[in-house]
């Protein structure tokens, strides 16, 4: 992968991040004021935000994938890994490579 491609690709993603976090963090914290009132109800959006941003990532990483990577034999995928210092999971880019069929050798 050539190094420019892999810095737009990146890019992409970081500019998804950086368009939905901020919103995010502002229902977090709304969220998290309100909570005792409304006995955990208020982090629902919270909740439907970040799926909706996890669902975009990996729209962006399929598109990606259809775009260059499945050419060069590669998968971007999004992936939920445990955190080595704590209990807490997070979600990390885990690239893949796709296996090779043989096109040469007879049915």
């Amino acid at each position: 992968v050539a190094p420019e491609e892999f810095k737009t690709s990146i890019s992409r993603v970081n500019a998804c991040l950086r368009k939905n976090l901020p919103v995010n963090v502002k229902w977090l914290l709304c969220g998290c004021l309100c909570c005792c009132c409304t006995l955990g109800c208020s982090l629902w959006p919270v909740v439907c935000l970040n799926k909706r941003t996890r669902r975009s990532i990996q729209k962006l990483l399929e598109w990606e994938n259809n775009r260059l990577y499945h050419k060069l034999g590669l998968h971007w995928k999004l992936s939920k890994r445990k955190c080595e210092t704590s209990n807490m999971m997070e979600y990390v880019i885990l690239i893949e490579f796709l296996p090779k069929y043989p096109i040469f050798r007879p049915d």
